[in-house]
């Protein structure tokens, strides 16, 4: 395409030839760039650091040799990106070949379909490596690789042959700089875990992302002092029995220093993926930490002997359970959203305000509220004696919901709190379509806006 460009005009072939930069993506294995293209890039990206990838198609049985596709890279060139697809051995070639020019390199991506490992030996990629991706059959080979500056970490999609969790911490124990680790899938095994009482010390890891079964267990050997956002997802334990949120979350969280906890986010989801209920309190501490516990992940159906029951009752009943033991005196700030079915289980209105007066009940400093996907059932929490004296009540108006019961309770809302001397003092409602003005509810509340939002699934609930 790049050269197609170059025949437009004769202006246009002296602007791209001139700027090196449009010179420095190269992509090898496709039919449009083999080794004497490559020459022209080469030349005309000038001492421009490279952004290069290099496709398996054309390695495969039959295929032209690697000299011809995969050229030596002149003296004086350097690779700032990398990405390979291709079997270990050839990935170890590549490296060979050009090892004078990736003194340099910030970020590279691994991936291979080649499940063997007996071929493989070590790699070194520069002390200037950043960040770091391994997907499918390279993740093994993470104990291949030497990389003691990294500061972001990526282990994508599941794989045959997952890496142990002793390599990983090894792994992670030899790069101190990092500040992002991420794992997705069941790409770590959860058979072979150290002892206890080993823990990996990572002082500058910020975000952390574990998007597996075994997450919680997994994090509880992180001791990560500088910790601003974790998110442990399809976190379903292999016992029922344990729990959704066992005490191992709560001394993940007490390593990270509970104290500078800012934004907790507990998001429950059914079998199918679909969230029920999001319950998220945020404190004034400045920091962004934030947990977010999906369920999405459920075992298959057990027998029918079994004493096992995860129903979203239960699977609500655990998140208000942790949101408790949490401290919730610090919190001015609480989202709640629940997205039940008229079949569900948890849809028995009694026990779900009971539950969620509870937990209020422990935010002695609530400043703000916020209601998405709300049940009308919820508004007599907020009459309640014991509810904090809250002043801003934001409502995130339901489809499912009429304007005329949203008015009637909000309403009935304002006009009690106003008259135990606690009033609101503003109140925002958010809906999909523009509707009258609530004009008795403007009497009870200092400020009554209406906006009126696009349609949209508004996922993991938001504060404002």
């Amino acid at each position: 395409m790049l050269i197609r460009l170059t025949h437009v005009c004769a202006r246009w072939r002296k602007i791209i030839i001139d700027c090196p930069t449009f010179w420095t993506h190269i992509r090898f294995g496709g039919k449009q760039m083999l080794a004497s293209l490559a020459e022209l890039f080469f030349e005309r990206a000038k001492g421009c650091a490279l952004d290069v990838q290099v496709r398996s198609r054309l390695f495969r049985r039959g295929s032209s040799p690697m000299g011809q596709i995969v050229p030596t890279l002149p003296p004086g060139k350097w690779i700032r990106i990398l990405t390979l697809e291709h079997g270990w051995a050839g990935i170890q070639k590549i490296f060979g070949m050009w090892a004078d020019a990736l003194s340099s390199l910030q970020a590279l991506e691994l991936s291979t379909e080649e499940p063997s490992l007996s071929s493989r030996s070590t790699i070194f990629v520069g002390d200037a490596l950043k960040s770091l991706r391994l997907i499918g059959y390279a993740v093994p080979g993470l104990s291949y690789i030497r990389a003691p500056n990294l500061t972001a970490f990526m282990l994508s999609e599941d794989s045959q042959t997952p890496c142990s969790a002793t390599r990983l911490f090894d792994f992670l124990e030899a790069a101190p700089t990092l500040e992002e680790v991420l794992v997705y899938a069941d790409s770590v095994t959860v058979g072979d875990f150290p002892p206890p009482e080993r823990t990996v010390t990572l002082p500058h890891v910020r975000r952390i992302l574990f998007d597996m079964k075994h997450a919680p267990r997994l994090a509880s050997y992180l001791n990560c002092p500088s910790l601003k956002d974790i998110q442990l997802v399809n976190m379903f334990p292999d016992d029922p029995t344990v729990g959704i949120f066992p005490p191992l979350l709560l001394w993940l969280m007490g390593r990270c220093s509970i104290e500078t906890i800012d934004r907790v986010v507990m998001i429950v989801s059914d079998k199918e993926g679909h969230k029920n209920c999001s319950l998220e309190f945020r404190t004034p501490s400045g920091t962004a930490f934030q947990i977010a516990c999906a369920t999405a992940y459920v075992p298959e159906p057990l027998p029918p002997d079994s004493d096992e029951d995860w129903t979203p009752s239960v699977l609500f009943d655990q998140t208000v359970s942790a949101l408790l033991s949490l401290p919730l005196d610090r919190a001015i700030g609480f989202s709640i959203d629940l997205e039940y079915t008229p079949l569900d289980p948890a849809a028995d209105s009694v026990e779900v305000v009971a539950k969620l007066a509870g937990v209020l009940e422990k935010c002695t400093n609530l400043h703000e509220v916020v209601l998405q996907n709300y049940l009308p059932v919820c508004f007599p929490v907020f009459s309640r004696d014991k509810t904090p004296p809250i002043q801003v009540l934001v409502i995130k108006h339901s489809k499912d919901v009429l304007w005329e019961d949203l008015a009637e309770h909000v309403t009935e809302v304002a006009r009690i709190r106003h008259s135990r001397g606690t009033p609101l003092t503003k109140i925002e409602i958010f809906t999909k379509e523009k509707h009258p003005r609530i004009e008795q509810l403007e009497s009870w509340v200092q400020e009554v806006k209406y906006q009126v939002e696009p349609s949209q699934d508004n996922g993991s609930t938001a504060l404002s």
